[in-house]
């Protein structure tokens, strides 16, 4: 049994973590969510690989950038709302996936 990966975030700004998504899930297999606690946010594969997003949480600038890059399915209108005390984190679900040569349709 292969042990699980993370590649952690280390920039700061919205072009840097575009940069990351884009470059890290190219060794990842089909992202599927995205972990958002308290004081960091992940993105899972099927196999629970992850790309690891440390201070980013609700009400951050960067959470809506990473949940749009990864394809998750959210309401922005809420997406910042606190979390109650007693729930440790919310799960949003990867679904937005682009059919095959769909970048070839005009």
């Amino acid at each position: 049994m292969r042990s699980k990966r993370e590649f952690q975030f280390e920039g700061s700004g919205e072009t840097e973590a575009r940069h990351f998504i884009r470059q890290q899930s190219a060794h990842l297999s089909l992202l599927r969510w995205v972990y958002v606690e308290r004081s960091v946010t992940r993105v899972a594969d099927v196999n629970r690989d992850e790309l690891v997003f440390p201070r980013v949480t609700f009400g951050h600038p960067l959470l809506e950038i990473i949940l749009r890059e990864a394809g998750a399915s959210f309401d922005p209108a809420v997406l910042h709302w606190q979390l109650p005390a007693e729930v440790e984190r919310r799960e949003f679900y990867i679904s937005a996936k682009y059919p095959w040569a769909h970048d070839r349709v005009e």
